[in-house]
């Protein structure tokens, strides 16, 4: 592949590459949380269309950027049939967020094993491994994931994320995320840091490939041109640690009328060090979008990015 010139700088705001509405706070938060608490797990399903619908009416620009963004993805659409691909994201959205807070208060959600064989390979070369992940589908999974059953074998894993912009959202959110380790990269300009000595220790750290807290590469994906962090990349080329790709989406469950969750483990990405850095860092990241496009392709109502994915960042 042919390097592109020198990899994009984003300003701070626009650095997790997500969308920020009025109902972004404390508030709706703490109702959704009473919803999940509250409400019988039956009616919170039969409900769930409706609480979907608040939304895909009230914020508009979210909505307009998800239409764009499954035209991409699925090819276009229009009338009724590009609302209603919509709504059914909305739709996904609103569960995801369901289960995510009701497995924060002790509530489980089906889940097929990991197979970690690839993962034990890659954490023996000594290095540590970069977990590539992003939003789709559960992409919250991977902190509980971490302090299930099935991954007490495995070393500890940090989950590098933004801290929310929000400092009372911040707050609110902190109270759940205490039993996991994570590292906000936008807290300390020490951050870094931090993750490079945790895979100094071996240790397993999650990256979201499709947020850009500190430049930008324009790769190809989905048949056009979008911006992907060049973090992970440029973390594995400093440590030697391979990029692991790892996601967590839903789908029927042949057993029953429920659905469940499967991880998806894709074979590690080794980031080349040549005397050509740029080229290296837009070689690996474009490899990892690659991989992120299959996925996407694959479960498009599961893509939950409610900006225009394809917009160039600020300079």
């Amino acid at each position: 592949m042919t390097a592109p010139e020198e990899p994009h700088a984003v300003t701070k705001n626009a650095a997790a590459g997500s969308f920020r509405h009025r109902f972004e706070g404390p508030f709706f938060r703490r109702l959704f949380l009473w919803g999940v608490r509250s409400m019988p797990a039956l009616l919170q399903w039969l409900t769930m269309p409706l609480w979907a619908a608040i939304f895909f009416i009230l914020v508009p620009r979210a909505r307009a950027g998800v239409s764009a963004n499954l035209d991409a993805a699925m090819g276009p659409l229009s009338g009724v049939r590009r609302l209603w691909r919509t709504y059914r994201l909305f739709l996904n959205y609103a569960q995801v967020l369901t289960d995510t807070y009701a497995m924060h208060g002790g509530r489980t959600v089906p889940a097929d094993p990991l197979d970690h064989r690839e993962l034990v390979a890659a954490l023996a070369k000594g290095n540590g491994v970069i977990i590539a992940t992003a939003h789709l589908g559960m992409w919250q999974f991977g902190p509980f994931l971490a302090l299930s059953e099935q991954a007490r074998s495995l070393p500890t894993f940090y989950m590098a994320m933004a801290a929310e912009p929000n400092p009372l959202v911040q707050a609110f959110e902190a109270r759940f995320r205490s039993a996991f380790r994570i590292i906000y990269t936008t807290d300390s300009p020490f951050s870094g840091l931090e993750i490079r000595r945790a895979l100094q220790e071996r240790s397993m750290v999650g990256v979201q490939l499709d947020r850009s807290p500190g430049g930008a590469i324009p790769v190809p994906f989905l048949g056009r041109t979008a911006w992907f962090s060049m973090g992970p990349a440029l973390l594995a080329r400093l440590t030697g640690a391979p990029l692991m790709p790892l996601f967590f989406v839903f789908e029927p469950d042949p057993r029953s009328r429920r659905r469940r969750l499967v991880i998806h483990s894709e074979p590690p990405i080794e980031v080349t060090r040549s005397g050509d850095r740029q080229a290296d860092l837009y070689d690996a990241t474009a490899r990892l979008a690659a991989v992120y496009e299959r996925y996407v392709r694959r479960y498009p109502t599961q893509w939950f990015n409610f900006h225009d994915f394809f917009a160039a960042p600020p300079a």
